[in-house]
Parts: structure tokens; sequence; C-alpha cells
């Protein structure tokens, strides 16, 4: 069935922007999202938010935000994170359809408008898939492999190569806004809300300036940290676990007890056996407290109820939006006007 004709209706763009180790491309980034929007005659702001980068980011961000007042520059306290620096950026954002994108040139402003084509009106979120991803073998296979385990789990289909690039409604900001959680995942999130969507392969060129704050055990960090979010699995293999090792103890003493009063011999010593024994169980015991206890610390983290992110200054900033509610109207068309480059 061929997909429905794209409906002409108004757009208000909010493009975030977490910034971190990205000074170096601020002025090419904004050049190029100024020309790709301007050429479309939509009108949009860019929600640039200087995550405490140490490569002065915040210097040029002052400097572009001072010269366009659709730059709406938000400066965070400190080095918060990329996901409470997109929180920032969502609950400042005024239009009825938004796009989170990195920063670093890797997501390409001139895609935005191949986005813009694929909303139809029965789509909520459009995401791009990366084809020719410019990173290591080690990234892609870590990153390959995190989205299969997060699919498994949590029984979602999450697309393969998905990349920060998306596009998405105003419906779909006001449900993460509901959201209160401190230790919040954007990505795995957004599929957790279960609207509707579609992928649109993009090319991914190199990183335009700076290092990735994302490292191998930062990586592993996130997938732990959604793995405790979204699913019970981990305490539900620790009680396997348990289950095993009682199971196999208990058959232990029986077949002993059974070589005892059977075939008369003498229960062995076996103190290399009872000491790896209980090596096993001690060492299981202390992993699944470190599990129970991971638990409790966020638990004790969502009590404190601290905000995700502190603001430092805001430059093109009116008034700071309060979580779960909105500025801008909500559209009562969901249809989206065809727009190309």
């Amino acid at each position: 069935m061929a997909d429905p004709e794209p409906v002409r209706e108004e757009v208000r763009l909010s493009i975030i922007l977490p910034i971190y180790n990205t000074g170096g491309c601020l002025e090419e980034l904004y050049t190029r999202l100024r020309d790709t929007l301007e050429k479309m005659s939509l009108e949009f702001e860019l929600l640039m938010i200087d995550d405490g980068s140490p490569d002065g980011a915040s210097k040029k961000l002052e400097e572009l935000a001072g010269k366009d007042v659709r730059i709406k520059a938000l400066f965070l306290s400190r080095n918060f994170g990329q996901h409470p620096a997109i929180s920032a950026g969502l609950e400042h954002a005024n239009g009825n359809m938004l796009v989170l994108m990195d920063a670093d040139l890797q997501d390409r402003p001139e895609d935005i408008p191949l986005l813009l084509a694929h909303l139809r009106p029965n789509v909520d979120i459009v995401y791009t898939v990366k084809t020719d991803a410019a990173e290591g073998f080690l990234t892609r296979l870590t990153s390959r492999l995190y989205h299969h385990v997060f699919s498994s789990i949590t029984r979602t289909s999450v697309p393969r190569n998905i990349g920060t690039l998306r596009l998405f409604r105003r419906n779909v900001l006001d449900s993460l806004l509901t959201f209160p959680e401190r230790h919040i995942l954007y990505g795995p999130l957004m599929f957790f809300l279960g609207y509707r969507y579609v992928t649109v392969p993009v090319s991914h060129p190199p990183r335009g300036a700076g290092r990735s704050g994302y490292t191998f055990f930062s990586r592993l960090s996130l997938a732990l940290s959604s793995i405790l979010s979204y699913t019970d699995i981990p305490h539900r293999i620790l009680m396997a676990g348990g289950m095993i090792i009682s199971g196999v103890t208990f058959l232990y003493i029986l077949a002993l007890f059974i070589q005892y009063f059977l075939t008369d011999q003498p229960v062995p010593p076996g103190l290399t056996l009872l000491a790896l024994l209980i090596t096993l169980t001690l060492g299981t015991t202390m992993f699944a407290l470190g599990i129970i206890g991971t638990y409790i610390f966020r638990v004790y983290q969502e009590v404190l109820a601290r905000p995700r992110y502190l603001l430092l200054k805001t430059m093109n900033v009116e008034q700071r939006r309060a979580a779960g509610k909105h500025a801008a109207a909500q559209e009562a068309d969901h249809a989206i006007g065809h727009y190309s480059s």
C-alpha cells in the first residue's frame, strides 16, 4: 500500500543540540543549519546547550547567540552529561516539530528536509540509520551488541546502526517530559513510548571537531544503566544462579549420604572442595549484594529528587518551560508538508 500523500501544515522547528568538545565546528554547524532551514522558509529555533565543554565552546556560543536571536543558548553550570543536556533543550523547546542531533557535524543539517519529507500523518518519529558510519570497529561492535541486547530484553525493535539525528512531533515531547527520573536515557525511552516511527538511511561523515566523550567504558556504563532502568533481568539471573548453586549443593550432600549408608565408605574430608564451595557461595553473594546495592542507590537518588542539570545562564531565552507543559499550542492536524532541499 502506497504511503499517504503528505499534507502541508505550519511547521515551527526546534533543533536540540547538546554541545561538548565541538567548539571548533560550531560556526560551520550554525551556518549550515541556517542556510538549510532558511531555504525551506521555516520558522525555527536552535537550542544549543553548552554541557560544560572544556574547549571554549561557550565563548563561541555566546558570540553566535549575540548575532542571531534564533539561537537559544543554554549554559549548564558544569558537565552533567549528554542526556541531562538534552533534557534542558527539550524543556525549553517551543516548536511543534523537534529535531535532536549531535553538534559534531556527523549529523548533517542538510538531512533535515529529508526527515520532514518522511513524516506522514500516521508517523510520530523519524529515526535515521547510519549507512556509512565513520566509526572504529570496537565502537560499531559495542553499539550493535548493545542494541541487540536491549531489543531482546525489552522486547522492542531497535533498528541497527540507529543515529542520534531524529525528528519527532510535539506529542512525543509532551510524553517525554512526563518522565521524572534522574537517570533518564532518551534513546531507549523513545522506543519505550511505543509511538509510530519510520527510519531513513543517511550518511554519517567523520567528526568535525574534538573527540567524542563516549569511551568504551562510558558506553558500557550506558548499556548497564539501560538494562537496570528497563528490565529486571539482573536480579532474575541472580535468583536463577542461587537456585542452581543450592540445587547442586543439595545433590552433592545427597550423594555423600548415599555413599555413606549404602557402600559403608567413610565420607571424604573434601576440605578443598568445601573451601571452593564456600568461596563460590561468598562470591555469588557479594555479586548479588552489589546488584541490589545498585538498585537501592538508584532509588536513593530518585528520592533525593535532585535536578538533572543546573543552568549557569541563558541567552535569547525568555523563560524556562515547566517540565510536562509546553508553550506552543497543540496542533490539531497531524500531517506534514512535503519539504525538500
